[in-house]
């Protein structure tokens, strides 16, 4: 429980990889922060197998977690950087390819696993002075008082701040709390993810096609399996998630047949 006078320079709402990246920089240059989640700190257990969620992680972003405390802690667990990036469209004539060095890299960027991050900015937060963690809790209230705004939690706790940030996700209860209203439409499409072995190891290319229906990509991880996503229309994504593996394979084959000379093909199996 926090003391009930205190104001906070900054509170947040949401405690994924933009929240808690927000708190944690917030932190160390020097501001009072509140960090509001409704669950626990997270945990890595990185005994399991590799996780569905991945993110390509920029130079510029990991520089940010540098910053934030974070990155150490995910460059001593599994990570997989890239050196080259390949696009190719249906037409494998019509291909890019980019190679770190052309650009004055080490890497293009590095593959890690969602749950990685979150945690290893969680235990960044975790030793920082100045960040507070009243929860876990969901928010239930927002009001101002002399122009401040003051979050009310469902156990009953008021977290008063100077400045409050919404990181709480695409279901924002800050933003439907603030009235503030939203526009959307469907594609009509849905991703597949999965990951997959093939025949030689992916050694840090990452691969993306553009085909019928919509693109494929394959992007490197660190036991030289590859973090596959597949964006086909809804009707298709729903047809192939029934097939068993032998058959979704050979399907997922025939998408990514004929590149010329980097794919390590053939597929092998999907999932561990």
């Amino acid at each position: 429980m926090s003391d009930p006078g205190r104001v906070y320079d900054v509170a947040v709402v949401g405690g994924g990889m933009v929240g808690a990246a927000t708190a944690c920089l917030l932190g160390r240059a020097g501001f009072s922060v509140a960090l509001i989640d409704n669950s626990d700190p997270p945990v890595f257990d990185s005994s399991s197998d590799i996780g569905l969620r991945v993110s390509a992680i920029s130079p510029g972003a990991a520089a940010i977690l540098a910053e934030a405390g974070a990155w150490r802690l995910v460059e001593n667990h599994r990570h997989c950087p890239y050196r080259v990036m390949r696009v190719e469209d249906r037409d494998e004539s019509a291909t890019l390819e980019f190679q770190a060095p052309e650009f004055g890299l080490e890497v293009l960027g590095t593959i890690v696993e969602n749950d990685l991050v979150q945690w290893a900015l969680w235990q960044s937060l975790q030793v920082m002075a100045g960040v507070d963690f009243p929860g876990p809790a969901r928010v239930s209230e927002l009001e101002y008082e002399e122009g401040l705004p003051v979050v009310t939690l469902e156990n009953g706790e008021a977290i008063r701040a100077r400045l409050l940030a919404a990181a709480d996700g695409a279901a924002s209860q800050l933003r439907r709390l603030l009235g503030i209203r939203q526009r959307h439409w469907e594609y009509g499409q849905a991703g597949i993810v999965g990951v997959v072995r093939s025949a030689e190891p992916n050694r840090g290319v990452a691969w993306q096609r553009f085909i019928e229906g919509g693109p494929i990509a394959f992007l490197p991880l660190s036991d030289g399996r590859s973090s596959m996503v597949w964006s086909c229309p809804e009707t298709e994504a729903g047809r192939r998630l029934e097939l068993d593996d032998d058959a979704f394979l050979a399907e997922l084959e025939q998408a990514v047949s004929g590149s010329p000379g980097h794919w390590p093909g053939p597929l092998e199996a999907i999932g561990p």
